[in-house]
């Protein structure tokens, strides 16, 4: 996919730029960490720079630059009037000198991975400038694979690079003539075409670019132009773009990532952020919400979002909930474009014409499960428990309708502590937590209902951090209400919700800012147990940045009558929880369990440390399962398993996190020394 990176600054040694930083460029050229599309970046690599650093400049003013100051937006960390620790004394620009023309830039591009030169490191410790532009490529298909695909491509002044792909990207400029509209008139012909530097997607957007600054176009103007014209016949297309004259810096985040830090007199805007370490002189990391074009300087940075006009809304489509029943709530409409609804090309200059890409509404559903997903799941998991010995069923079917309204019927009972003193600790430590991690995405797993989150996302708004909530359950219709009831109350928020199970399919939604706070709360992780929870640990810390941080409950071990009252209740709710599942199989699976016949049993497990719940064939007797051709004996008095709750120690828990390349960096108990949570961050 390509990584990239533009600096503006002091004048330093190239290699302080593109080789040093832990986890910068040079890295990312093996490991990127937030790259999409593509593990390595390996087909060439390319440094741009110029001889002498150019003088500083005022923050861009957007209304001028690029047109779009009715409606927009600042990004994390810019400032709203003219940049990061810049201010416009006129509002426009006007007054203030221009600074004298950047000289034009050297290159050094090869068509080997980075790693691979001998002669780089000498180059960049030699070389010093005050201005760069550094690319490390992964080539789209059918793309040339010598040094003259490898950006920085260079016009005059101007270095460009391109971070993405476009499908079928020969075809372009006539796909652009044909959807027509203001800019469409000229396109590259054949000729113009064969005549390209050199042959791939990311140099045809580059002659499709010079064309548009050739012509008088701004930076800003002319990127985003280009964009919503690619965009709009190649929805699909990856167009992060970044652009230099040595002064300024123009950049789109279109499809990947980008990230920028200021401080004083210095910025750096990159596909992804490198390991140094934040302070004031170098600044600290902010990541670019996607669909957002960047101007920056040594001054200051604006991010301004890029919208394009609103279309209406589809009608909402009404889905089942998980076991195929009608739903009540009907589903979240999805930013999707309408076929016909076609961006229209820009005609240059236009400052209304700078907004291009749909607003997301701030509430969207990803439903990543098929529609039978939970019906073969509950098939194959009843046909493998029931057929093994002993037998056992998996906690997951407790909650349907019914079990899900037991289940909260439990949380309030007295012999019940863990939800309370969860809750506790949230209520004690949630500004805490807040503070440590500064997360810009709260994602949940298997967030059911999400009332107890309130407290960190309280904490987070707070903080002024939090811009996005990413819960993930397999239930449609509680996402959908915690969802309506959040985006109520949280008027900046916005809530991307993924049915999924997180057993099969942990990806953070990739648009979600960082850094991110991943909770795991009410001690799920016990249901878990020790080779579930370890391969849930590696897949987890393959999805986890740097900077991303989990957060973990975990109930303890304690006197075992306090955990078996806990699961086995004085007033019986528990007991009729344990045994809806079996109402659950004979509803779904048309299966023909006695509920009366089963009895609930709880009991603690010394040698594994952990609770478990089963039900007691109160006698012999066969159960048929229609549904799977499937009949079943219990003998009297046998038991079917169905939960395990593990509980913790301190120490052995933090044993096996760092097995799965997680530290421990923070642990919390309530007052009780009941249940803990815990912080904890990939490992180095």
């Amino acid at each position: 996919m390509c990584r990239h990176l533009a600096y503006l600054g002091p004048e330093v040694p190239l290699a302080e730029v593109v080789l040093r930083p832990a986890r910068g460029l040079y890295e990312q050229s093996w490991a990127p960490r937030r790259q999409r599309h593509g593990k390595v970046n390996a087909d060439g690599f390319g440094l741009g720079w110029y001889p002498a650093p150019p003088p500083p400049r005022q923050a861009p003013d957007v209304a001028s630059e690029a047109g779009a100051g009715a409606g927009s937006e600042t990004g994390p960390g810019a400032r709203s009037e003219t940049g990061t620790g810049a201010r416009s004394e006129t509002g426009t620009g006007a007054g203030s000198e221009d600074p004298p023309e950047a000289p034009e830039p050297a290159r050094y591009r090869r068509a080997v991975p980075i790693w691979a030169d001998p002669n780089l490191p000498e180059l960049a410790g030699a070389v010093r400038s005050g201005a760069v532009l550094a690319a490390v490529r992964s080539a789209t298909a059918g793309t040339t694979q010598d040094e003259s695909a490898a950006a920085p491509f260079r016009d005059g002044r101007r270095l460009f690079s391109h971070n993405g792909a476009i499908r079928d990207w020969t075809r372009l400029p006539a796909a652009i003539a044909a959807a027509g509209g203001p800019g469409a008139d000229s396109p590259l012909d054949s000729a113009a075409l064969l005549s390209l530097e050199t042959h791939s997607d990311s140099g045809l957007l580059w002659a499709m670019l010079t064309r548009r600054l050739r012509r008088g176009e701004t930076a800003g103007g002319a990127l985003a132009a280009l964009v919503r014209q690619v965009a709009a016949v190649r929805p699909d297309a990856r167009l992060n773009l970044l652009l230099t004259d040595g002064a300024t810096i123009a950049a789109t985040r279109y499809g990947d990532t980008l990230w920028y830090r200021h401080a004083p007199g210095q910025v750096l805007v990159a596909s992804e952020p490198d390991d140094e370490p934040s302070s004031e002189a170098l600044g600290s990391w902010q990541e670019v919400p996607d669909h957002s074009l960047v101007l920056a300087t040594r001054a200051g940075v604006r991010v301004i979002a890029l919208r394009p006009p609103a279309e209406p809304q589809r009608p909402s489509t009404v889905r089942t909930d998980r076991f195929s029943r009608p739903d009540s709530l009907s589903r979240p409409t999805r930013s999707t474009r309408r076929p016909d609804n076609r961006l229209p090309a820009d005609g240059g200059s236009e400052p209304e014409r700078l907004t291009m890409i749909t607003q997301r509404p701030r509430f969207t559903l990803d439903d990543r499960l098929p529609a039978d997903h939970l019906a073969k799941a509950l098939r194959n998991d009843v046909a493998s428990g029931l057929t093994a010995e002993p037998k056992s069923l998996p906690p997951k079917w407790f909650y349907d309708a019914h079990g899900s309204e037991l289940f909260e019927q439990i949380t309030h009972l007295a012999e019940y502590y863990p939800t309370r003193a969860e809750q506790e600790i949230l209520t004690r430590r949630a500004p805490e937590i807040a503070a440590l991690t500064r997360a810009g995405t709260l994602f949940e797993l298997g967030s059911g209902s999400s009332r107890k989150t309130r407290l960190l996302l309280d904490a987070l708004t707070e903080a002024g951090t939090l811009s996005c909530y990413a819960p993930l359950d397999v239930s449609p219709s509680a996402l959908e209400q915690a969802g309506a009831a959040l985006v109520r109350d949280y008027p900046s928020l916005r809530v991307t919700a993924t049915v999924t199970d997180f057993e099969s399919d942990l990806t953070l939604p990739p648009d979600a800012p960082g850094p991110r706070l991943v909770a795991f709360l009410g001690s799920t992780i016990g249901n878990l147990d020790p080779q579930q929870r370890a391969a849930f640990y590696r897949s987890l810390r393959r999805t986890l940045s740097a900077d991303d941080v989990l957060l973990l409950g975990a109930d303890l071990v304690k006197d075992p009558e306090i955990l078996v009252r806990a699961y086995d209740d004085g007033e019986g709710v528990t007991a009729e929880f344990n045994k809806n599942v079996l109402s659950v199989l004979d509803r779904e699976l048309d299966a023909d369990f006695d509920v009366d016949a089963f009895a609930h049993v709880a009991l603690w497990n010394e040698q594994q440390e952990r609770i478990e719940m089963h039900l007691r064939s109160l006698r012999a007797q066969t159960v048929k399962v229609p549904a799977l051709d499937l009949s079943v004996d219990f003998a009297a008095d046998e038991l079917m398993r169905t939960e395990i709750s593990c509980k913790f120690r301190r120490e052995s828990l933090t044993a096996e996190l760092a097995a799965g390349g997680l530290t421990v960096r923070h642990w919390w108990t309530d007052e009780a020394d009941r249940f803990a949570l815990l912080l904890a961050v990939p490992s180095r």
